[in-house]
């Protein structure tokens, strides 16, 4: 800021440079206060004047700049002993093509001889709101070099960050189906068009009201877009529709009301009543939007506060007011300073607004993960809860079918089988007493001797004694070996690797799965050769199934008979993994990977 700068109240609105220059006296200015003046105008005009001198010994171009581009009025003059040397007016309608420098801000240049001092006068007017004056002295081979590069760069990096955000929250959005991440990226969104339209940028689209607003004013509708999106965020954020008190939820949906209240009054005062009510209660309006503006601030902060109180959401409303701090301290400084009550700074400026909430974004986005990784934990949590909870219902299931085939087994073999010996001893004897012949006696004999080889072979094979006395190996073979002799399969079976005893778990279900595999392939496969290999490695138990068989559509779900199931589940039991390779008319190969380490 110049030194020595001066300000004047003119309430009249009607004040003109040339009766300052012919009564001085009459109009007194006071000295300025602050970096960056700040006065609640109420429609008002403000005049400003300080000294400008080229302390060089050749011509300047100097350039004074405002770096704010939605003043309803702004003018400049030159003046040297009372004359007039330049005069310059802008305003935020004012096209950039017809401006001095080709710039959304109020930039005035002025042209000085060598050592020549002049006094700037400026006069501004904004129709509502405050009026805030951190004018800039560039000399103009340094504000050409600098300030449009350092300005454009700036903030299309801003405006990218915020883009990037907003296109990840949109794909959450998607991926999760958490309406939390519409309503974050909607709330950059907004922001973005607040930054947009406080900055002036694209103000050529939207000038002549072609958005339904005077073209000045739709920074107030973004603004209260961006306040309504950001109460939506935070209740969805922080869960204030769970608290056991209401009055967070009303509340909210009351300051929403409010803000939305606000918006269509923008609308149905310029497109119905054409801005008379702006006009005419422009104060009124003036101090209405300045409450609107801050109070959500205050009301979000207070929520926060009271979530950490009661410890609700505690953890998230703790980082949320830690983020939020930038710019609520920008804000509530800026009402602050709006009201006189504090001298105005350059803090205020956009750009430090952007600042604070590109740090908000970030802590905010940090946060989002981090409740995504812990809803995803959650998640996985309760998958492997439920996943143990289904295992150990089938490992019982198994257990008690094995339990069971035991006494079946054992009945069959101990119980119905002994009787039926029994009967056939007992009958035979009585008929070697007799000395009789009888035929149909005879056949009755050989049923019984039928039936208890019957019962034998279901004994066995519900529990092979092989399998609990000698091992997986040998009651395999011996399982093989039957079905050879039968002469229904010619099945080649090859062991490698096991030497020793494995767990009872892992032999049983390894025999029964062998079983199953087998009774489908005997059942629907209509093949005449299987090659079984069994090979035990360091950490894992392997066990390939192949036939000749005519095949089947392994993605065919009726396909997938119990015999499939049963296979897999048995896999699952012991913590291994199951792939079943077939086409039709190429056979089926059957792969089972059984893990040692943890299947004791």
């Amino acid at each position: 800021m110049p030194l020595g700068l001066m300000y004047l109240l003119d309430k009249s609105n009607a004040l003109t440079i040339e009766k300052i220059l012919e009564f001085p006296k009459n109009f007194v200015f006071k000295k300025a206060n602050g970096n960056a003046p700040t006065f609640w105008a109420k429609g008002n005009a403000y005049w400003f004047k300080f000294r400008l001198k080229n302390t060089t010994n050749i011509n300047q171009t100097f350039v004074v700049e405002l770096p704010t581009p939605l003043y309803d009025e702004g003018r400049f003059y030159a003046v040297e002993d009372n004359k007039i040397l330049n005069v310059q007016y802008l305003s935020w309608d004012t096209p950039q093509l017809d401006r001095p420098v080709k710039h959304r801000n109020f930039i005035f240049p002025i042209a000085l001889k060598a050592n020549q001092e002049i006094t700037c006068y400026i006069k501004l007017r904004k129709e509502v709101g405050s009026i805030w004056v951190p004018i800039t002295v560039w000399e103009r081979n340094a504000f050409d070099y600098y300030y449009y590069s350092a300005d454009y760069h700036t903030w299309g990096f801003v405006i990218g960050i915020l883009l990037f955000v907003v296109f990840f929250s949109f794909l959450l959005l998607f991926a999760f189906k958490d309406m939390l991440y519409f309503f974050y990226g909607l709330y950059v969104l907004m922001a973005i068009g607040f930054i947009c339209t406080s900055q002036g940028y694209f103000i050529r689209f939207y000038v002549d009201g072609s958005f339904g607003v005077s073209g000045n004013r739709m920074r107030y509708v973004c603004s209260l877009l961006f306040l309504i999106s950001g109460l939506l965020f935070i209740r969805k954020y922080l869960r204030w529709d769970l608290l056991k008190t209401s009055f967070f939820n009303y509340m909210t949906w009351a300051v929403i009301g409010m803000l939305t209240i606000m918006l269509l009054f923008l609308y149905v005062d310029h497109l119905s009543l054409k801005d008379t009510l702006f006009h005419s209660y422009s104060a009124l309006i003036s101090g209405i939007l300045s409450v609107v503006f801050w109070f959500p601030t205050l009301y979000v902060i207070f929520g926060a506060i009271y979530c950490i109180r009661i410890q609700h959401f505690a953890k998230e409303a703790f980082y949320f007011l830690l983020a939020n701090l930038p710019i609520a301290t920008i804000v509530f400084h800026s009402a602050l300073s709006n009201y006189e009550i504090i001298n105005g700074t350059r803090l205020v400026e956009i750009e430090y607004f952007a600042g604070a909430f590109l740090l908000e974004i970030v802590v905010l986005m940090v946060l989002l993960a981090y409740r995504l990784k812990a809803m995803q934990d959650t998640a996985e949590k309760l998958f492997m809860e439920k996943t143990l909870a289904q295992q150990q219902r089938t490992e019982a299931i198994l257990e008690a079918e094995d339990r069971e085939r035991v006494r079946i087994a054992r009945d069959l073999h101990d119980g119905i089988g002994q009787m039926l010996a029994a009967a056939r001893m007992a009958l035979g004897n009585f008929l070697a007493k007799k000395k009789v012949e009888n035929e149909h006696i005879q056949n009755s004999l050989d049923l019984l001797e039928e039936s208890i080889k019957e019962i034998r072979e279901i004994s066995h094979n519900m529990m092979p004694g092989a399998l609990t006395k000698l091992g997986l190996s040998t009651a395999l073979k011996q399982f093989v070996n039957k079905i050879n002799a039968l002469g229904v399969l010619q099945i080649e079976l090859q062991i490698i690797g096991i030497k020793e005893r494995l767990s009872e778990k892992i032999e049983t279900m390894m025999y029964r799965i062998v079983q199953e595999i087998l009774s489908n392939i005997i059942r629907h496969a209509e093949a005449t050769k299987v090659s079984i290999e069994l090979v035990k490695h360091e950490h894992e138990l392997v066990l390939v199934v192949e036939d000749n068989g005519k095949g089947f559509d392994t993605k065919d779900a009726r396909n997938h008979g119990i015999g499939i199931k049963n296979v897999a589940t048995r896999v699952e039991y012991l913590n291994g993994s199951v792939n079943f390779d077939s086409a039709i008319g190429r056979g089926t190969s059957v792969i089972v990977e059984i893990p040692l380490i943890n299947s004791k």
